[in-house]
């Protein structure tokens, strides 16, 4: 039936002008999923801020403070006011309800630390809400695969489109963290869905061929969005105005209503066979070719006497055998990897020294060239060399950026070099990611592919879920201390990745028993197979 399939997509264009306009379309859901991911940085944001006492004095932000107290220090938990008569009072935010805190913010900026004042004892707050947005896109990831296996990957696709409108718009009118934090949830959970399906769609779109570039084309569209948050952020300011701004356009895709199809190979392999048949006259008519009855009529005769009863394959199918336990417990670390090192370094890039807009705008542009790169790195080089590059180049660059600060005095120099060493950090996660979907659908067989590939990318969401609490262990030690974590784990990566092989140039393995034979990678491709080939991935971070 693959090969069938297959050979009714060459009838259809390779790739047609239908198909490169739907996979626009699709490529356009990314950006409200990249969106609300990356907002998350600014989001969270803590301008300078200092505890103040409505009895004693009120500061101001040149340090000045009325009735004769000094004024509280920035960013400290409590302010001591030295009052007349030899008298010192000692003002905490936390426990005392004669006193508030104040933020030193532009006149339109506003974040949820500054709103819902979460300094101090309350800090942990502004991460553990990026935690439980990832804890949602967790449960999404699982729960809108199945249905979109079951029910069709339009009507999900549609659903985790049209729904995150309505939880924008609750969530730029939250007016308390808790009632935010469920609201983000639930939109970490709909987007991961509009990820899955979006990316399913255009890889059962396209011929075996063309799936490595559709992939990192997809990743392309990715680094757009990022690069638009910034203006965005600096346009806006305001928390609740930017929520809106990257929900609200979402209304113009109504027409993905119909202007989307189904999954030709979901409906097929579902026998849906009229469906089918009128999405094959609508493609072949807007690509000005011929209805393929031939192929058509082979595949409706294969679904009339199929009968065959396939082996079901699970999860402990990876680790029962010796090389699939190797690959699978070296890849799940890899994905854990890297999705701590991209997340971290995305959400902690707004708490760099410097204007917070224009760093984070260089590092998109920085990425995007990560994300091109891997566009022509698919079809014409190694897997491991490039991605043991990116690996030790994200984390060599992160355990620079948390030495640094212990060994140079000059703070003005040492913030620039951190600011760099985080940017360049960020390109190496980027490229990590963007070139790691490949690798690890070569490693695969093809019985387990999506089997290995959903596990692989419930490891990276794990990781984003980890990513904000590390940044917190930095917030209650020293900053430091969290960026080295993040590339010591990464170079362990690194070390890890010496331990598989290569699989250019080499015949994808079908079955476990020729993992474990050969090791998959005995025999040479016919014609640069592998070059162009991307397996389906079902999920990202």
């Amino acid at each position: 039936m693959k090969f069938q399939l297959d050979t009714l997509l060459e009838t259809l264009g390779k790739p047609g002008k239908y198909q490169l306009g739907i996979f626009f379309l699709l490529a356009c859901n990314y950006f409200p999923l990249v969106f609300n991911i990356v907002i998350m940085g600014f989001f969270g944001y803590s301008p300078k801020h200092s505890c103040v006492s409505d009895i004693y004095g009120q500061s101001g932000r040149n340090g000045s403070a009325v009735n004769g107290s000094l004024a509280p220090r920035l960013d400290a938990c409590s302010s001591t006011y030295f009052l007349s008569g030899g008298i010192n009072k000692t003002v905490t935010c936390a426990n005392d309800p004669n006193s508030h805190w104040e933020f030193y913010t532009e006149e339109r900026e506003a974040t949820i630390v500054s709103e819902w004042s979460l300094v101090c004892e309350s800090k942990y707050l502004s991460k553990l809400a990026a935690t439980i947005y990832f804890c949602g896109v967790m449960v999404g990831g699982l729960l809108f695969g199945y249905l979109a296996d079951k029910y069709g990957r339009k009507p999900v696709m549609l659903v985790t489109l049209y729904t995150p409108i309505l939880i924008g718009l609750g969530t730029a009118f939250s007016n308390n963290y808790y009632l935010y934090v469920a609201l983000r949830f639930f939109m970490g959970m709909f987007l991961q869905g509009l990820q899955t399906t979006s990316y399913v769609l255009v890889m059962e779109m396209f011929l075996p061929r063309y799936r490595g570039v559709a992939g990192a084309m997809l990743e392309v569209f990715w680094g757009i969005a990022v690069l638009l948050v910034a203006p965005i952020a600096y346009l806006l300011q305001n928390w609740r105005y930017m929520q809106l701004a990257i929900s609200l356009p979402s209304i113009l895709a109504i027409a993905y209503i119909w202007l989307t199809p189904e999954s030709l190979r979901w409906m097929i392999l579902q026998k849906k066979m009229e469906p089918a048949k009128a999405l094959v006259q609508k493609i072949t008519k807007f690509n000005g070719l011929p209805y393929p009855t031939e192929q058509m009529d082979a595949i409706n005769s294969h679904n009339k006497i199929s009968t065959e009863a396939a082996r079901q394959f699970s999860f402990f199918d990876l680790l029962q055998t010796r090389e699939m336990r190797k690959r699978s417990l070296i890849l799940f670390y890899l994905w854990f990897a890297v999705a701590v090192a991209y997340y971290a370094l995305l959400l902690n890039m707004t708490s760099l020294k410097g204007n917070r807009y224009l760093t984070f705008f260089i590092s998109a542009l920085v990425d995007m060239v990560a994300f091109i790169a891997v566009v022509f790195i698919v079809r014409k080089c190694q897997r491991r060399i490039p991605l043991l590059v990116f690996f030790v180049i994200g984390g060599v660059a992160c355990i620079i950026a948390g030495i640094i600060p212990f060994i140079l005095e000059d703070k003005n120099l040492r913030g620039k070099i951190v600011i760099a060493c985080a940017i360049i950090g960020k390109f190496g996660a980027s490229g990590v990611f963007s070139l790691t979907f490949l690798y690890t659908s070569e490693l695969y067989p093809t019985v387990i592919r999506n089997i290995g590939m959903g596990s692989c990318a419930f490891w990276a969401r794990l990781g984003g879920v980890v990513a904000p609490q590390i940044l917190a262990l930095g917030d209650l030690s020293h900053k430091s201390i969290s960026v080295i974590i993040i590339g010591v784990i990464t170079l362990v990566a690194s070390i890890l990745l010496l331990l598989l092989p290569e699989t250019m140039a080499t015949k994808l393995p079908d079955t476990i028993e020729e993992v474990e034979d050969k090791n998959g990678t005995d025999s040479i491709r016919e014609d640069g197979e592998n070059e162009d080939l991307m397996v389906q991935k079902e999920e990202q971070l």
